[in-house]
């Protein structure tokens, strides 16, 4: 029963598969192998609570099996339950120093955490272990690129792409690197590269507008914005910059109402409040923009004085 529950997990008939592991839970509750599977057919179709709860059970049957571990990792990262996610492929790591795919996710977990040294380290050392990993390399760029660390972002992301020509990811990301390097055409060739591969890819969508503004292409960074609102309607970073775009064609209303829709998504999005001051200065609302101002200014004064209130361990509230 067990071969044919994993055969049908294989296949991707999920629903049967999980009523097969149902069915030999009921005869057998503390089966292990069935209670780690069923929980990898809950996350394989977006249920990550339960599947956290079925490896869990398993792991009171096995604690040290490292593939039960790995995944109970993978349902807490989809949980955004970092933190716990990193425990868990520490724990894996423990018992196989060499595991390479606890490696990726303990990156993985570290890169949410933006603790990117550290994921960057994690990273290296399962290269070490598996030179062609491809999301490695992927990822290992988006921790060099958080790191400014650009010309080795942009290798990283050409080592994904020798690997594997038609990722779009990779191809957006270097886009990024490009961008952050101020190579402005390369950068929006890349992008254009990603979506031909992927045309619903919200990100790059909006990043090849952003390749447009510092072009000066503003009619086109405008449409650009637009699909990737189209695409993502609370995109809050497409937003704020499709405000700015208006800016720049001198269509200030347009813009006040981009920058006020970013900040219903994100109240205290400051990068949104600067540039709603500015328009407004532009139209001569000096009062408005002040308040704007101002209101940039003591969310700034909110944040540090929570963050040395939390280092003090006194509760900001």
């Amino acid at each position: 029963m067990l071969a044919e529950a994993f055969a049908l997990q294989q296949a991707g008939r999920l629903a049967e598969a999980e009523k097969a592991y149902n069915q030999i839970l009921a005869a057998q509750p503390d089966h292990f192998d069935s209670l780690h599977l069923l929980g990898i057919v809950c996350h394989r179709r977006g249920d990550d609570a339960q599947a956290l709860r079925h490896i869990d059970l398993a792991l009171e049957i096995n604690p040290t099996d490292i593939l039960a571990l790995n995944n109970r990792g993978i349902a807490l990262r989809a949980l955004k339950r970092f933190e716990d996610a990193l425990a868990s492929y520490d724990r894996a790591q423990a018992l196989w120093p060499d595991y390479a795919e606890a490696l990726l996710g303990r990156g993985n977990a570290l890169k949410e955490l933006q603790r990117f040294e550290e994921a960057l380290s994690s990273y290296d050392r399962t290269l070490r272990l598996r030179p062609d990993w491809v999301d490695v390399h992927v990822n290992r760029g988006i921790v060099l690129h958080a790191l400014k660390r650009l010309e080795e972002a942009l290798a990283s992301c050409d080592h994904a792409l020798m690997l594997r020509p038609d990722l779009a990811e990779a191809h957006a990301n270097r886009g990024s690197a490009l961008h952050e390097l101020k190579r402005f055409d390369e950068a929006l060739a890349s992008h254009d590269r990603a979506l031909a591969l992927r045309p619903d890819y919200a990100e790059a969508r909006y990043n090849r507008g952003n390749a447009l503004h510092k072009l000066r292409r503003f009619e086109e960074a405008l449409a650009d914005c637009e699909r990737a609102l189209a695409l993502r309607p609370d995109y809050v970073e497409a937003l704020a910059n499709r405000g700015v775009t208006l800016h720049e064609l001198r269509r200030y209303e347009e813009a006040l109402a981009s920058y006020d829709r970013a900040l219903a998504v994100r109240p205290d999005y400051a990068e949104a409040f600067v540039d709603r001051g500015g328009t407004l200065r532009e139209q001569r609302r000096f009062e408005e923009a002040v308040q704007t101002f101002f209101s940039v200014y003591f969310d700034c004064i909110r944040r540090l004085t929570s963050r040395k209130l939390k280092s003090l361990n006194i509760d900001p509230k």
